[in-house]
C-alpha cells in the first residue's frame, strides 16, 4: 500500500432537460469544468466580480452510470477500507 495517497476530486454531472448549457462547459481532457455566470446589468457592474470559474479535477463524469461512478470513484476506497485503511466518500 502506498502511504502517500492524495485526495481525489471528481464531479458527476447529470444533464436534465433544463440543464444550464450556457453556464457549464467541459474540457476535452475529461478533467476540466468551467462555470460561467453572466453579469446582471440591471444591478450594475461591480469591480472584481468573478464570472468564470475553472476547475481541474481527477475526472468529470458526464452522463455516467451508477456502475461507472462506483468503479471510478468508490471501488478502491471501499476495498482499502475493508483491508483496514481509512477512506472517505463525500457527495
Amino acid at each position: 500500500m502506498d502511504t502517500k495517497k492524495k485526495v481525489h476530486a471528481y464531479v458527476r454531472v447529470k444533464p436534465t432537460d433544463d440543464f444550464a448549457h450556457e453556464m457549464i462547459t467541459f474540457g476535452d481532457d475529461g478533467k476540466t469544468i468551467c462555470i460561467h455566470f453572466k453579469k446582471d446589468t440591471k444591478r450594475g457592474v461591480v469591480n472584481h466580480q468573478h464570472t468564470d470559474w475553472l476547475f481541474k479535477l481527477d475526472g468529470v463524469l458526464r452522463d455516467a452510470s451508477q456502475d461507472l461512478v462506483y468503479e471510478t470513484v468508490a471501488q478502491d476506497v471501499i476495498s482499502q477500507a475493508l483491508d483496514g485503511y481509512n477512506g472517505n466518500l463525500v457527495s
